[in-house]
């Protein structure tokens, strides 16, 4: 299967993870050591293996995403595939864009750039500009300052 396909596979089983918080449904999509990398903002992390990956997905999700009473992502750019010697790399930008009790939130944008190696994501990086999320992080200090989406 090309990685493209498993980044569209793991993308729709997270947002059905979003909804029902069934987080088993994701494992089979990563190896047992898979890395998260989380490069820039206020959520700046490196987490190491599968089980430790999808608590900090699910710990951000509860901090941050569930906490408002809407939450949309749109693909912006991409996905751009980087062949490896061993797997592919897919990369793309996205928006995060959130509603709250009629506020107008900022959208947050990133990237996110996913290896995959023989079907199985070994790698998943989120990164974050600084100067492009100082208004999201604005907003949050001003809206929502109990709001926390770092994964660890």
């Amino acid at each position: 299967m090309a990685a493209i396909d498993q980044v569209l596979k793991f993308a729709a089983g997270f947002e059905e993870t979003y909804i029902d918080d069934n987080w088993e449904r994701l494992l089979p999509f990563f190896t047992e050591n898979a890395k998260y990398t989380v490069v820039g903002g206020p959520m700046a992390c490196e987490i190491e293996g599968r089980s430790a990956i999808l608590a900090g997905l699910k710990k951000s999700l509860d901090g941050l995403d569930r906490r408002f009473s809407e939450r949309r992502i749109e693909v912006t750019g991409g996905p751009e595939i980087l062949h490896l010697d061993a797997g592919e790399k897919v990369m793309l930008n996205w928006e995060a864009s959130y509603e709250l009790a009629g506020l107008d939130c900022p959208v947050l944008p990133g990237s996110s750039v996913i290896t995959v190696v023989d079907g199985l994501i070994t790698h998943l990086q989120d990164e974050y500009d600084d100067v492009e999320v100082e208004p999201f992080a604005k907003w949050l200090a001003e809206n929502g300052a109990d709001f926390d989406g770092r994964y660890v």
